[in-house]
């Protein structure tokens, strides 16, 4: 999917916030990025990048919106601008969405730090996409938001391609899950042992235990360690050990 995913900045006047969004493109899986007249791309642009120099150095460096995603068939430009645009707004989480089920190549154009996209821009653009912030305080930096669409377009992907590790998840966390027998024997160990060291003399006692353990959704490993804390005190003891 980041193949076809091509990360547009219109006209960045600060050489910064483009290695500070190559930095985001890359911390996410993207390495697709375009720069339509961008003021400059310098050392300080290098230098945000961090360890996505290699994003920068390859980014396609065009003169014009119309260049940036002549090849797309499906672009998104972002904007805070609502008003003519209601029809065709989204947000992130839909976004990275239509565009993990979008089979073309795809363009997600940043506009200008302080303006935007131009009007005949937006027209230009599928869809229109907007962060739902906190109207009291919306701005955000260039790199944030690309960031913040990049995490989505990551989570979006994970979720298509994630039978096999979602199954590998499922199988993982089947393994570590205590079966309801397991906590039986782990209940008994411990209800036999405590009442032959005196602590439990009635069963009162015995069901705030269950409660206790019952609520901690313990894991294999973790049973374990109490199994082998109460064989540990029984050995001690010289108790007879007890059978599971």
């Amino acid at each position: 999917m980041f193949d076809r995913v091509r990360i547009v900045l219109i006209e960045t006047s600060h050489s910064g916030n483009i290695g500070s969004s190559a930095r985001a493109m890359k911390t996410m899986g993207l390495s697709q990025l375009c720069l339509v007249s961008p003021k400059a791309v310098d050392e300080q642009s290098i230098a945000l990048a961090a360890g996505a120099a290699d994003i920068i150095k390859n980014a396609k460096i065009v003169s014009s919106f119309d260049e940036a995603v002549a090849d797309c068939s499906l672009v998104i430009g972002t904007s805070a601008r609502l008003r003519h645009l209601q029809s065709t707004l989204i947000e992130p989480r839909d976004c990275a969405e239509k565009v993990a089920k979008h089979q073309g190549k795809v363009a997600i154009v940043f506009g200008r730090e302080r303006v935007g996209l131009y009007n005949d821009e937006l027209i230009k653009c599928h869809y229109h996409l907007t962060i739902p912030a906190n109207p009291d305080y919306s701005s955000l930096n260039l790199a944030m938001a690309v960031q913040l669409i990049s995490y989505e377009l990551r989570m979006a992907n994970l979720m298509k391609n994630g039978n096999a590790a979602q199954t590998f998840s499922e199988k993982t966390i089947e393994s570590q899950s205590v079966t309801v027998q397991e906590m039986e024997y782990f209940f008994n160990h411990t209800e036999r042992l405590y009442q032959s060291l005196g602590f439990i003399q009635n069963q009162g006692v015995m069901q705030k235990l269950r409660r206790l353990y019952n609520r901690a959704n313990m894991e294999k490993n973790e049973l374990n360690i109490l199994r082998g804390m109460l064989s540990a005190v029984e050995k001690r003891l010289d108790l007879p050990k007890i059978d599971s």
